[in-house]
C-alpha cells in the first residue's frame, strides 16, 4: 500500500508535470484572471486576499512559462521572489484611498513581466510548427506587455507625480486606470479618458503603441510562415 507521503509526492509531480506540458494555456488563464478580477477585488480585505493570492498564481505561472533552461529559472525566481516577500510583509497590497500600488515590489513587478515577456517572444521566434501552447504563447506576450506597461505607468507616476491626468483632470489616478490606459494604448483605440502629460509618460505611451503594432504584425507573418512551411501530409 502506498505511503501517504509518496501519493501526496506523485500527485505534486503530475501536478507540475501537467501545468509544465500547458504552461502557456495555464499562464494565459491566470492573467486574463488577474485583469478582469483587478479592478473589483483591490478594495477591501477579502478581496485584496484574493488579489494576493492570483497575483502568486500569476508568478508561479510566470516561472513555469520561461522554464526552458534553468538560468532562465533563476533569473525568475530572482524577481518573483523580493516580489512574494514584499506582497506578504506589506499586506495589505493596496492603499484604501487611492487603490494604487505604491510600494517598491512594483520595481520587481516591472523587471519580471519585462523578462518573461522578452523570454516567451524569443520561444515563439524559435518554434518551428503552430500548435495549441504556441497560440497561447502569443497571447500571453501580448498580455505581459499591457501588464508591463501599466506597471511602468504607476512607476513613472511615483516618480514623476501628476504623470497622467484624466477627462476631469483628477490627479487621484488608481491602478486599474493604468490597467485600462496601458491596453487602450497597446491596441491603439485612444478614448481620451486619460491623458500622459510628462515627457516620460508620453514617451512611455508611444512606445507602447509602436511596440503593439509591430507584435501583431511580427506575430502574423510568423504564425503564417510556419503554417505554410509544414509538410503538408500525403494523401
Amino acid at each position: 500500500m502506498p505511503h501517504p507521503e509518496e501519493k501526496e509526492t506523485g500527485f505534486l509531480t503530475r501536478f507540475i508535470n501537467r501545468m509544465r506540458a500547458k504552461r502557456f494555456g495555464y499562464l494565459t488563464k491566470f492573467l486574463v484572471l488577474l485583469i478582469i478580477a483587478y479592478p473589483y477585488l483591490e478594495t477591501d480585505i477579502t478581496g485584496q486576499v484574493v488579489m494576493t493570492v492570483i497575483t502568486i498564481l500569476v508568478m508561479v505561472s510566470l516561472i513555469v512559462a520561461v522554464g526552458d533552461t534553468r538560468r532562465s529559472i533563476i533569473i525568475a525566481l530572482c524577481l518573483a521572489l523580493p516580489w512574494f516577500v514584499s506582497l506578504v510583509i506589506n499586506f495589505p497590497l493596496f492603499e484604501s484611498e487611492r487603490g494604487i500600488v505604491i510600494r517598491k515590489e512594483i520595481v520587481f513587478a516591472v523587471l519580471l513581466f519585462l523578462f518573461t515577456t522578452v523570454t516567451i517572444f524569443i520561444h515563439l521566434l524559435k518554434s518551428r510548427e503552430v500548435t495549441s501552447e504556441i497560440l497561447f504563447a502569443s497571447v500571453c506576450v501580448y498580455l505581459l506587455i499591457g501588464l508591463t506597461w501599466a506597471s511602468l505607468y504607476i512607476f513613472i507616476d511615483l516618480v514623476y507625480p501628476h504623470s497622467f491626468i484624466d477627462v476631469g483632470d483628477n490627479l487621484a489616478i488608481t491602478a486599474p486606470r493604468f490597467l485600462f490606459f496601458s491596453y487602450i494604448t497597446l491596441t491603439t483605440v485612444g478614448y481620451g479618458t486619460m491623458t500622459p502629460v510628462s515627457d516620460p509618460a508620453r514617451s512611455l505611451a508611444l512606445l507602447e503603441a509602436i511596440i503593439g503594432q509591430l507584435y501583431l504584425a511580427i506575430l502574423v507573418a510568423r504564425l503564417v510562415g510556419l503554417h505554410i512551411s509544414k509538410p503538408k501530409a500525403v494523401e
